[in-house]
């Protein structure tokens, strides 16, 4: 048998003889922090990822849109949330291209973060900052002939896991490939930090 942590995988497993059984998400034991927490008065968190070549892309648009996003509010600040040395070294190495200053700071991920709005790579992230109530966005940037490939062989209508668990529902607006741009982030994320629909949404969700 198998245990799966999402309620809609037993149903992938049905025309199998591999007897799957839902089990729950580590998200929502109890007992569990997550170190996320939503903050009014907080700063931009980002969440490029865990993966090399996954960060490498889409970090350098995450930062190109909170440079956007500072030309209409020049106090924001933003903090960045890695997962190891390797993906911190990486990030400084982008960072170092941008002239962002002290507006950016990098956090181990164990520290956590209480933040206003977030802008989120894809997957697991999405479901952390949806159970904190974290209104935001997700952006991501595959390799294109990776990206077509899955578009013809995976039919899912979302990227994010609190938006696959939600689909009547999505806590997250996606933003994938070509729609993944500096200025539509940034105007999404200043609807985020300035929409009581969007937090009050953000709260539901994660109710």
């Amino acid at each position: 048998a198998m245990a799966v942590i999402f309620p809609f995988e037993v149903d992938s497993y049905s025309d199998t003889d591999l007897r799957a059984c839902f089990v729950g998400h580590p998200f929502v034991f109890k007992g569990r922090e997550s170190g996320l927490r939503y903050d009014s008065n907080g700063p931009l968190l980002i969440l490029p990822g865990s993966r090399v070549q996954a960060v490498s892309r889409i970090f350098p648009v995450m930062l190109c849109a909170f440079a956007e996003l500072l030309k209409t509010r020049p106090q924001e600040r933003a903090v960045v949330l890695y997962p190891d040395t390797r993906i911190k070294e990486l990030l400084e190495k982008i960072l170092a291209r941008h002239a962002l200053g002290s507006r950016v700071e990098l956090r181990a991920a164990e520290q956590g973060a209480a933040a206003k709005a977030c802008l989120i790579s894809s997957g697991t992230m999405s479901l952390n900052c949806a159970l904190a109530g974290i209104p935001g966005c997700i952006c991501y940037r595959a390799h294109p002939l990776t990206y077509y490939m899955g578009k013809m062989f995976i039919k899912v209508p979302y990227l994010g896991i609190a938006n696959l668990l939600l689909p009547d529902e999505p806590p997250y607006r996606e933003f994938i490939q070509g729609e993944a741009r500096a200025g539509v982030l940034a105007a999404d994320l200043l609807d985020a930090m300035d929409n009581p629909t969007r937090a009050a949404a953000s709260a539901a969700a994660a109710e």
